[in-house]
């Protein structure tokens, strides 16, 4: 770090030189218009240019076997225009895997297409993004997954359990997108300001975000279990009904004290844990004399609900108030 003296003329101005080095690098010189922006912190940040577009960042992409994983990655990295292309025509395999990823991210859209050559590109602004929008839409979609999972488990309903694992890409979409501003963000302090959030507020939504993202995942595989001409004993299903019932509603105070800043709601999650987890074991003991077909989905179910319990838990921990 280099330190300067402030120097102050007659009338009463304070001033203070900056590094010549860095003023040639960024293309300044006598009569150049810099700005200085206040931050919350107290510092002051300063800019060589103002009111410029920033160029888009492009990358091109070889259409292999990985095209979606590319695709994703470079969305998340901030990418605005994604190039992918081929020297010969594209396989109508990856053709269709490259629509089919770009339906996965808020935002990106096929912009040209020719045999050998898809352009995408992100119309999404990242500076009318708000993230604390973007965790409670999150949260509305997997909050009713949690329990339409549970209650196709019980009621052997394969079509209910069908639906939950396509809300499931929703999920996706919107956790992607919440990755893609909180990555920017951290880049650009100008963001930061522009949708008024921190540098330590950012790392929290990504952890939210991607506790919530885990959640759902759960009521996938408890969805994912729903067996057809299963029938569960009534006793052992009103008992899993009432353990979801319970674990969703710790998962919704979990959230919701993060995102009020809600310390007296988020340390009445701890309690509920323990009388859940308890509630957790006696149905193992009760569902492991269960029938061999049945006793594995159940163990499975079972899990998920406890992952679930403890997911609830960590996002508690991270409400702070503000």
């Amino acid at each position: 770090m280099e330190l300067r003296k402030l120097q102050r003329t007659p009338d009463g101005t304070f001033l203070v030189t900056i590094p010549k080095a860095w003023a040639k690098r960024v293309g300044l010189g006598a009569g150049s218009v810099v700005s200085y922006e206040e931050r919350q912190d107290g510092r002051l940040l300063l800019s060589p240019k103002i009111d410029e577009e920033r160029a888009p960042l492009e990358v091109v992409l070889d259409a292999s076997p990985f095209v979606r994983r590319e695709i994703i990655e470079r969305y998340l990295l901030g990418y605005d225009i994604i190039r992918v292309q081929s020297k010969d025509s594209f396989s109508p395999d990856i053709r269709e895997e490259v629509r089919r990823t770009t339906k996965r991210l808020v935002g990106l859209e096929v912009l040209e297409e020719d045999s050998k050559r898809i352009v995408l590109q992100c119309l999404v602004e990242p500076s009318l993004l708000n993230p604390e929008r973007i965790l409670r839409r999150l949260e509305m979609l997997s909050m009713p997954m949690q329990l339409d999972s549970v209650q196709a488990f019980v009621s052997s309903n394969r079509e209910l359990a069908k639906g939950v694992v396509e809300r499931d890409e929703e999920v996706d979409r919107w956790y992607f997108l919440l990755v893609r501003l909180v990555r920017a963000a951290i880049s650009d302090t100008y963001l930061l300001e522009k949708i008024k959030v921190s540098s330590v507020d950012c790392l929290d939504f990504r952890l939210l975000a991607s506790y919530i993202e885990t959640f759902a995942d759960y009521s996938v595989t408890i969805a994912e279990n729903t067996q057809d001409g299963v029938t569960i004993p009534k006793e052992e299903q009103a008992l899993l009904e009432k353990i979801g019932t319970s674990v969703n509603a710790m998962y919704r105070d979990a959230v919701g004290s993060v995102l009020s800043r809600d310390l007296k709601l988020a340390s009445s999650v701890g309690p509920r844990f323990k009388d859940t987890k308890k509630q957790l074991s006696e149905a193992e003991a009760r569902l492991a004399g269960s029938a061999r077909p049945l006793v594995n989905h159940l163990v499975a179910v079972t899990i998920a609900l406890n992952r679930m319990c403890e997911i609830s838990v960590d996002i508690s921990d991270l409400t702070i108030t503000r």
